[in-house]
């Protein structure tokens, strides 16, 4: 979390006393439907993801967390039931409920800071990726998310990615078969 903003040792022990540290298999749930818990996590190691889920059961990825990434199960405590946070490899995550860690940031202002810096960082994501939807085809789109994303390009199954590029596994298959084509 350092990376984010330098954490003063207090600071660091009072989150200690609200963590909850947690081991994660591929496909477990930080976050599902219904439960309205609004929490703060931070990734140890593996991929976590954010996705929306719409009535026909189709899976929308929305954003994906890796390690030392920090990410928030819902922003406005009215968490959409259709969104979830899952695994998507095994791992490890330490989680912060939020209203808990409201409270200490009013006594430890840097862990403000941290929450602010979580947010602006969502928002930059976002605008970024709208942008990106909004004007790139789908070969643009997947090459930089490969060249963004060299790990996540790796380690996620391409069902994952062509969902979070909004195009289905056949069409990403067809896009990498040209792209290798075209290095040869």
């Amino acid at each position: 979390m350092n990376d984010y903003i330098n954490i003063d040792q207090d600071a660091w022990d009072a989150l200690e006393k609200i963590a909850k540290c947690k081991t994660i298999n591929k496909d477990d749930y930080l976050s599902k439907i219904y439960e309205n818990q609004r929490q703060i996590g931070f990734v140890v190691d593996g991929i976590v993801r954010v996705y929306h889920l719409d009535e026909e059961g189709t899976e929308y990825n929305k954003s994906f967390f890796v390690k030392n990434d920090l990410f928030m199960t819902s922003l406005d405590g009215q968490e959409d039931p259709a969104v979830f946070v899952q695994a998507v490899t095994n791992g490890a995550v330490i989680m912060f409920g939020y209203d808990a860690y409201m409270k200490l940031s009013l006594q430890y202002e840097v862990l403000e800071k941290v929450l602010s810096r979580i947010l602006l960082d969502y928002m930059t994501q976002k605008q970024q990726r709208e942008i990106e939807l909004l004007s790139l085809d789908a070969r643009d789109r997947y090459i930089r998310f490969v060249k963004n994303n060299p790990e996540l390009s790796e380690k996620l199954p391409q069902f994952h990615i062509a969902s979070y590029l909004g195009i289905t596994p056949t069409q990403l298959s067809r896009i990498k078969k040209q792209l290798n084509n075209q290095h040869m």
